[in-house]
């Protein structure tokens, strides 16, 4: 361990609490514990404890009876499988296939890297994006977080999970090509040599490993009945190995006063692993401790109407795949889970219905490094509608196929061809096509025909720990008139650079309005990439869906630490039978401010100013910001990126708004699909108005008003005593 690494753990424990640094210190020395055990266990690890109470008498029978344990593959079953995926997706066989031979050949682009090509043997150990070697120690000595040189040990921790195993599996299957099943033979062979148990960075995290042992067991399925591992010595290497994966994410769990996505990987990959082992002593403790991870952790990690609390829609997708693989495995093996974590697992199902933009794509919503449980489909990386087809199946909901559009890969491999039918079967309900709210999640959805938009205006994330969380409070993405139009930055990269980190997790990279330059949350640190202080906290937060059109209003008091406190909230209306929406911030407060107001457009678009308005527009569509009301501020277009996966990085346009002067002020703007007279802008805000005088009025009278203030805004109450809301339609 060398000083920065020591300095680094020093730093963390100054701003743990008492409780943290505790829990921390009984880790520690547990970990202490544990390595000499590590370098002899492999030595000590007999046979007879692998192939444990079950009839088999050695490996191999052993291995032909796992090929009958009930997984969500029939290895005797692959012609039917093969014959099925052919007839229903003869588009996607020769992707499926390309993807597998770049595998035999070692050729991979993770993470950013671009297409990269390798020699015989794969670079399990480097991070082959800048060259950093990682050397064989005992994981808890290697200094892997090097936050003063680019290096990422993602790279490495990529390859080692082993997630293009599926790729090569379905391939065997599609083809009959033995070379797909000697790749993984091969693969797995030179892993095991070169990555000796607890001695390699691919040791270091349990999550990891949990990760990879999946991989290698979907790989088990596809694989078994092949040739290429009908070798005795190969089939106990992996058996043995598997079994070493087990202990070791059994006795290394990432537990914490707070447990994320980590922990409840660590309890997937034991339910994997679990069940595979059943017939073992070993093997029912750890399915006993994964199945009570995946049980309890629902309630711990995800909100009452579906949401993950890392307040990140990417980890929301995997968390996601974490509890529904598991529950679904458990099912197979009889091990049925409690009907109160289906019913949130389905709302969490909800949740992505909603923020699927008309594009079928995810928004950049808070962190996100592509990760995934199993990669079984040929989807692009933020379309997560095939979770909603497997949900369609497994509920028996109508609504969820409507959104999920079709049957997906990846939910044809996972629940297999005759749920396939049972798709079809279902009835369509475009009811998920309605705006929609998830209070305790911090988000809210507004759609229309031609128009979708989804506002973050929940906790920074992870109890107020900020995790995977953002400096985005009050932002949103907006999809109108056919076009992505305003979108969230993403999150690029995690230690390969504290300095873009920083930048994307910041609030001058996220749709809000900013004062004086400060941050939402205040950095803890600038090396404390996965933490934020607690300071912006949602305000008076609702929403009301209308038969013109959906209306927003929120705020924070993430400014109220300053002197004198500002408080900025934001309204959103948006028009249901047009491309139009208008957003306007309220920030009140006393004095002089500089306030900058930031929108980044996607980069699928191109901005040009005309005339203090702004055209959005691309091959296919426009779109307009127009200034509507009080006008503030200078405007100006800026560089920005967006980065839609891990280590990818697009350059965009960045509408800036700047303010230099005294509160309160209250700018709008309206986004409509043509440049509108000013006639119908007025018309725009004072349907605005309207609504938001008679929202008021609705909440003083629940007794839950959204402003601080006892009295409307003069020129609301105006508005809603002359009853303008009746006389015209914003649409």
């Amino acid at each position: 361990m060398n000083l920065s690494t020591i300095l680094a753990r020093g730093r963390n424990a100054f701003r743990m609490t008492p409780r943290q640094l505790s829990a921390r210190l009984r880790d520690e020395l547990r970990q202490a514990a544990r390595r000499p055990w590590s370098g002899v266990y492999p030595h000590v690890l007999r046979d007879a404890t692998v192939i444990g109470e079950s009839a088999a008498r050695s490996h191999d029978d052993l291995w032909e009876r796992q090929m009958m344990a009930p997984f969500f593959l029939n290895p005797s079953d692959r012609d039917r499988y093969a014959a099925a995926f052919r007839a229903r997706y003869p588009d996607a066989v020769a992707g499926v296939i390309a993807g597998a031979d770049a595998a035999v050949r070692h050729e991979f682009d993770l993470l950013g890297s671009g297409a990269k090509a390798f020699g015989s043997r794969l670079p399990w150990l480097d991070d082959f994006k800048t060259g950093r070697h990682y050397p064989l120690q005992y994981c808890r000595d290697i200094t892997y977080m090097e936050l003063d040189k680019a290096t990422d040990v993602k790279v490495p921790w990529e390859l080692s999970r082993c997630q293009h195993f599926t790729a090569l599996g379905q391939a065997h299957w599609l083809t009959g090509d033995d070379r797909y099943a000697r790749e993984y033979r091969a693969e797995i062979e030179d892993w095991i040599a070169v990555n000796p148990f607890a001695y390699s960075v691919n040791w270091a995290c349990a999550m990891d490993v949990a990760l990879r042992a999946i991989s290698w067991i979907w790989g088990f399925y596809f694989m078994a009945g092949s040739q290429a591992c009908a070798d005795p010595g190969f089939r106990r290497a992996l058996l043995r190995s598997l079994f070493m994966h087990g202990e070791f994410v059994f006795t290394h769990p990432e537990t914490s006063d707070v447990n994320g996505n980590h922990y409840l990987s660590d309890g997937a990959g034991l339910v994997f692993l679990g069940l595979f082992f059943k017939h073992t002593a070993r093997g029912r403790h750890w399915l006993a401790r994964g199945r009570r991870i995946v049980c309890d952790e629902m309630f711990e990690q995800v909100s009452e109407d579906g949401v993950d609390f890392e307040q990140s829609t990417a980890y929301h997708r995997l968390v996601l795949e974490l509890f529904f693989t598991s529950y679904l495995l458990l099912e197979q093996h009889g091990e049925p889970v409690p009907e109160r974590q289906w019913t949130r697992l389905g709302r969490m199902l909800d949740f992505v219905a909603a923020y699927t933009k008309p594009s079928g794509l995810a928004p950049l919503i808070g962190d996100a490094d592509d990760g995934r449980v199993q990669k079984l489909g040929t989807q692009a990386i933020n379309d997560h509608r095939y979770l909603l087809s497997t949900g369609a199946v497994r509920f028996s909901r109508g609504d969820l196929k409507t959104a999920a559009h079709h049957f997906w890969d990846e939910s044809f491999w996972l629940l297999g061809p005759d749920h396939a039918a049972s798709f079809d079967r279902l009835q369509g309900d475009p009811a998920t096509f309605r705006s929609v709210a998830f209070p305790a999640g911090g988000f809210y959805v507004l759609r229309s025909p031609s128009a979708h938009v989804v506002v973050d205006c929940g906790e920074v994330g992870m109890r107020g720990r900020g995790g995977h969380g953002h400096n985005d409070i009050l932002s949103f993405e907006l999809f109108l008139n056919g076009l992505n139009v305003v979108s969230d930055c993403g999150a690029y990269l995690y230690t390969a650079s504290r300095e873009w980190r920083n930048r994307f997790r910041s609030t001058a990279f996220h749709n809000v309005a900013q004062v004086d330059g400060e941050e939402l949350n205040r950095f803890v640190g600038e090396d404390a990439l996965w933490q934020l202080r607690d300071d912006a906290h949602p305000v008076g937060a609702r929403w009301d869906a209308g038969p013109d059109g959906d209306y927003f209003r929120g705020g924070h008091d993430g400014y109220a630490r300053l002197s004198p406190s500002v408080m900025p909230s934001r309204e959103i209306l948006l028009a249901r039978r047009a491309p139009r929406v208008v957003v306007r911030d309220r920030i009140e407060g006393a004095g002089r401010r500089t306030i900058i107001w930031r929108f980044h457009f996607d980069p699928s678009v191109k901005a040009e100013l005309a005339d203090g308005d702004c055209r959005l527009t691309n091959r296919a569509a426009d779109v307009w910001m127009l200034p509507i009301g009080d006008a503030c501020g200078s405007w100006r277009l800026d560089k920005g990126w967006v980065s839609p996966s891990y280590g990818v990085r697009h350059d965009t346009s960045v509408l800036v708004i700047e303010y230099d002067g005294s509160l309160p002020i209250s700018p709008a703007w309206l986004f409509a699909e043509a440049r509108l007279p000013r006639a119908d802008r007025q018309e725009a805000l004072d349907r605005l108005d309207a609504r938001a005088a008679c929202f008021e009025q609705e909440a003083r009278r629940l007794g839950g008003a959204f402003s601080r203030k006892k009295q409307l805004f003069p020129k609301e109450q105006s508005i809603l005593n002359k009853r303008l809301e009746s006389q015209k339609t914003f649409s």
